[in-house]
């Protein structure tokens, strides 16, 4: 076995500085963003356990009144990317236009939507355990 030399040292030492440095800058100043120079919050922290546990659900009403949950199979829409972009639809619902219009590509035959809701499902806890009581708020809708 070869030891390091200085020349192939200093430059592993330097980066390890740096790579401690960040992270503990990281740690106090920074947020899930710059990961993993900072923690993820969403794993670091608890929810408080007697607030509603938050579910997002994307539905299609058709022309018959039935109510359907839009997903990736029959919109191809998937929750986390409205999840994502809830800010945006709930600014403007009418971008909900297109998991309409993927319905419809998806689903040749079958009555069109006539309305696109983004419903928030609040399940309701007490000291963590679920009441049964469960909460239903649009937070966008589309009617074309």
């Amino acid at each position: 076995m070869e030891r390091l030399t200085a020349r192939g040292r200093v430059p592993r030492v330097a980066a390890t500085l740096v790579v401690a440095a960040l992270t503990l800058a990281g740690t106090f100043f920074a947020d899930d963003s710059v990961f993993p120079f900072a923690p993820f919050r969403m794993f670091s922290t608890a929810d408080n356990p007697n607030e509603p546990v938050l579910v997002l659900r994307t539905d299609g009403i058709d022309t018959t009144g039935r109510r359907l949950e839009l997903d990736e199979r029959n919109a191809g829409v998937r929750r986390a990317e409205i999840e994502a972009q809830i800010e945006r639809f709930k600014a403007d619902p009418s971008l909900l236009r297109s998991v309409r219009e993927a319905y419809a590509q998806r689903n040749p035959g079958k009555p069109p939507l006539v309305e696109v809701d983004i419903v928030e499902v609040q399940h309701h806890l007490r000291h963590a355990q679920p009441t049964g009581e469960i909460t239903e708020v649009v937070l966008a809708r589309y009617r074309p």
